[in-house]
């Protein structure tokens, strides 16, 4: 039987049972955030769906016109860019509203302090982050260019070779 649910599934039945499992999970989840007693779930489900519509009409375009434009670089200097790219570009989705300081009422009554100075240290990390990357791209291209000036194998032999040499 277990031969028969493995050759019509492609799978074993472990498989099956961890995604029922997981789908049970993901539902007792959602009822719950759905429940009017513990949530405003419209709210989640607002966000939800505006998310993904931002992320598929907006935000998946545009990185992939960003992507496309940074290819013209050198292609080992492509991740350089990328990476300090990726990691702001997270950071101001994260903090866009205390970065646009329109978050400020919600900050203070969670915290007892204003959002000023987001935007400034947003910027300082982001300036900090291309910085490290152009210094490590550096180092690396330093490294290479090195390697390619080196000669290749022993210039003018080993201690060994020339002790060799000298002997006969």
């Amino acid at each position: 039987m277990i031969a028969t649910l493995r050759r019509r599934y492609g799978a074993s039945p472990l498989h099956l049972i961890g995604h029922l499992l997981a789908i049970a999970i993901a539902v007792y989840a959602a009822s719950r955030v759905l429940h009017p007693r513990y949530s405003r779930g419209l709210n989640y489900l607002v966000w939800l769906l505006g998310g993904a519509v931002l992320h598929d009409l907006v935000l998946a375009p545009a990185l992939a016109l960003l992507d496309r434009l940074v290819r013209v670089l050198p292609r080992s200097a492509v991740n350089h860019v990328r990476f300090p790219a990726v990691v702001s570009g997270a950071m101001l989705l994260v903090y866009w509203p205390l970065i646009l300081v329109r978050a400020d009422g919600n900050y203070v009554r969670a915290t007892g302090q204003h959002v000023e100075g987001f935007a400034t240290r947003w910027l300082l990390i982001t300036a900090a982050l291309f910085l490290a990357s152009a210094v490590v791209y550096a180092a690396r291209a330093g490294a290479r260019g090195r390697a390619a000036r080196r000669p290749h194998g022993p210039a003018g032999g080993s201690r060994a070779g020339g002790a060799a040499r000298d002997r006969g």
